[in-house]
C-alpha cells in the first residue's frame, strides 16, 4: 500500500531583520511559496519599551518612528523579487515589548502555516548555535519553525 501525503502551505512567515540568515530565511521561503502557491508575510519588528512610551518621551518616541521608518524602507526592498515572482505576499512591522510573543502572537492570529527564519539575527553572541530568538519561537510556536543557517 502506498500511502501519498499531500502537503499544503498557505501562508508562510518570515521574521525579517536584514540580517544574512533572515535573507537565506527569506530565500528558502520564496521557494515554498512558489512551490505550494503560498502567501509570504514578511514581518519586521520594532521593540517597545513601556516605561519610555508611558511618560511620553518624545525622543523616544521619535526613535520609534524612526525605526519603523527604516524596516519600511528595508523591506521595499524586498518587494520588487516578491513580485517577479509571482509570490503573493504582505509586509508588516509589529512592536512588542517581546520579540517572541510578538512572532508567535503575530503567527496565530494570521493563522500562519510555517515560520521559516534564521538561526541568528542581527545580535550579537555569534558563537551561540542558535539565537535566542530563533530558539524561544522554536520552543513556543504551535505552528512548525523551518530554522535556516
Amino acid at each position: 500500500m502506498i500511502i501519498v501525503a499531500w502537503l499544503m502551505i498557505k501562508h508562510i512567515m518570515v521574521p525579517y531583520d536584514k540580517s544574512e540568515p533572515a535573507n537565506r530565511a527569506l530565500e528558502y521561503a520564496m521557494d515554498l511559496a512558489r512551490r505550494y502557491s503560498s502567501k509570504i508575510s514578511i514581518v519586521a519588528y520594532v521593540p517597545l519599551n513601556v516605561d519610555y512610551s508611558v511618560d511620553g518621551n518624545e525622543s523616544y518616541v521619535e526613535t520609534v518612528k524612526l525605526m519603523k521608518k527604516s524596516a519600511a524602507y528595508d523591506l521595499s526592498k524586498l518587494e520588487p523579487r516578491l513580485q517577479e515572482l509571482k509570490i503573493p505576499y504582505d509586509i508588516k512591522i509589529v512592536e512588542g515589548t517581546s520579540i517572541t510573543e510578538t512572532l508567535i502572537s503575530y503567527a496565530e492570529i494570521h493563522h500562519v502555516e510555517i515560520i521559516v527564519m534564521g538561526s541568528r539575527g542581527l545580535g550579537g553572541f555569534k558563537k551561540l548555535l542558535l539565537g535566542s530568538v530563533a530558539s524561544g519561537v522554536l520552543q513556543s510556536s504551535k505552528c512548525p519553525v523551518l530554522i535556516v543557517k
